[in-house]
Formats: C-alpha cells, sequence, structure tokens
C-alpha cells in the first residue's frame, strides 16, 4: 500500500472516530437508565481543529466522556445533552439541582476567550456551584496551564484537589489507563451512587428494619 493511500485512510479513520464521538455526545440524552452527572468541560472546538486530525485536548474529552459512560453514570454537558430556554447561569444551575455528582476537566485552550480570559470563566463557576449544591466532584487538570481558583495552583484550597495530567509526558492513554485514574474514578462513583439511592429513597419508611 501506498504512503499517500495509507494516510488516507488513517484521515478516513480518525474522520469516522470524530464524528462517531460526536454522535455520542448528541445520543447520551437516551441514556436515561444511568445515573445523571454533570459533565463541565470546555466546548471540543475551543481544543482544537474543527475536523480531524484532533488535538490531544480534544481526544482527552472524548475518551473522559466514554470513560463515565462505561461505569454507568449518564454525562449531562451543555448544551450537548442538555439546554434550557434560560440564562447560561440559570441552565447551569438547573443541570447542577438535577444531578447527582460533577466531573470537570480544565485543559489548555487553543485561544484566549474573546475577553482575552486564559479559559472560560464557567470552569470555576460550574464545580463550585456543584460543591455548593453538595455533589461529589472529581476534577481533572492539564499540567500545562495555569488556574488559581479551585484549581489549585494559587496554593491548595480544601477540599478541591485535582487530578493531574501531565500532558507532556503521558499520552491519553497512558493517564486512562493510570491507577491513579481508575482509583479517582471508581471513589468518585461510589460516592454518586451513594448520595443517588439516600436521596431517592422514600421519605418516610413503613417497615422496621430488623
Amino acid at each position: 500500500m501506498s504512503e499517500n493511500k495509507t494516510r488516507k485512510n488513517a484521515t478516513n479513520n480518525e474522520i469516522d472516530q470524530f464524528y462517531k464521538a460526536v454522535d455520542d455526545f448528541n445520543e447520551a440524552a437516551s441514556a436515561f437508565f444511568r445515573i445523571p452527572i454533570f459533565f463541565s468541560h470546555q466546548n471540543l472546538f475551543t481544543l482544537g481543529p474543527s475536523q480531524p486530525p484532533l488535538s490531544q485536548e480534544q481526544r482527552f474529552i472524548i475518551r473522559m466522556f466514554n470513560e463515565i459512560k462505561e461505569v454507568l453514570l449518564f454525562p449531562r454537558t451543555l448544551p450537548n445533552t442538555d439546554q434550557y430556554p434560560n440564562t447560561t447561569l440559570e441552565n447551569v444551575r438547573r443541570i447542577v439541582n438535577s444531578s447527582y455528582g460533577t466531573i470537570a476537566a480544565l485543559l489548555k485552550p487553543t485561544r484566549r476567550t474573546d475577553q482575552l480570559e486564559p479559559y472560560s470563566p464557567f470552569l470555576q463557576i460550574e464545580p463550585s456551584m456543584s460543591f455548593q449544591h453538595g455533589l461529589p466532584l472529581l476534577l481533572v487538570k492539564q499540567s500545562t496551564i495555569k488556574a488559581g481558583g479551585i484549581w489549585g495552583d494559587a496554593g491548595p484550597l480544601a477540599p478541591f484537589t485535582p487530578l493531574i495530567w501531565f500532558s507532556e509526558t503521558t499520552t491519553v492513554d497512558e493517564f486512562f489507563e493510570s491507577v491513579a485514574w481508575k482509583e479517582a474514578l471508581q471513589n468518585w462513583a461510589g460516592q454518586v451512587r451513594s448520595g443517588y439511592f439516600i436521596q431517592t429513597n422514600p421519605e418516610f419508611k413503613y417497615t422496621c428494619d430488623d
């Protein structure tokens, strides 16, 4: 097989993977059997090109989305799976109030926001609102972006303890196959399920436990 044909096939595979990932985001709303959680992250197109080949940051978000689904949680995002006819802050409050946990990822974007901010301020707002509501939190931050507040670069801010992706030395696959990630994900998912069953139990019991 010629080099050009090999490159073309590789590009076609990346395109197929990209559109499958987008379909996964859009079709996630059909998975009603999963416990709903809030997946707070940057828009995919602020992390890389609008078409393949994907950046490692885009592949990280897609992989993280699938990792959440594999532990049978329903990752909800704005606006991919949820959108309401309200202001952005009201939309965030609504999705926080109707979720049982929050997982957030702060990755290095390709450019500053229109207001010249290094990243969207909603990456501070959304996890903070989730904490105020008492939701179990799991934070993941890329090592190549500096951020204070809940992300800890200005000094540790308990109880926020982000898991760091050292992207300069660790690939996307290596991060998600690491013991640190698997342990953090399972611990957080356990808290989500515990909170879900506590909150969805009846307020009053009509039988006595032995």
